[in-house]
Parts: structure tokens; sequence; C-alpha cells
């Protein structure tokens, strides 16, 4: 797959349009992802992250 790629890549005359439209892609995608992680309150992570002890306490008492 990746040889096909190089092929089609090689000979293709508007490859930097194509690298353009992927960087573009990609630097959407990194703010997008920045944006939700920052815009999210701290207590919201908070809560996040006693998950995993929270459930292991819940079996603990269950026994």
């Amino acid at each position: 797959m990746i040889n096909f790629l190089k092929k089609y890549f090689s000979t293709e005359k508007s490859i930097g349009i194509f690298q353009s439209i992927m960087l573009i892609l990609f630097l959407f995608s990194f703010f997008f992802i920045l944006f939700f992680v920052f815009s999210k309150s701290k207590k919201y992570y908070q809560k996040i992250s006693l998950l995993p002890l929270e459930n292991k306490d819940k079996k603990q008492e269950s026994i």
C-alpha cells in the first residue's frame, strides 16, 4: 500500500496542494483538540482522575 502511494505521489504534479491540504487539516484538528482540553474546567479533570480509584474502592467494599 505504501509503495503504491509513493509511486502515485512521486508522479503527481500537484503534490504541493495535497501537502497544503493535509497541513491545514492537521493544524485544524490540533487546535480543536487544544480548545477541547482547555475549555473543560479543572473540576472536570479532578473528577475524571478519581474514577479508577472509585471503582477499585467499590469492588473492595462489596467483597
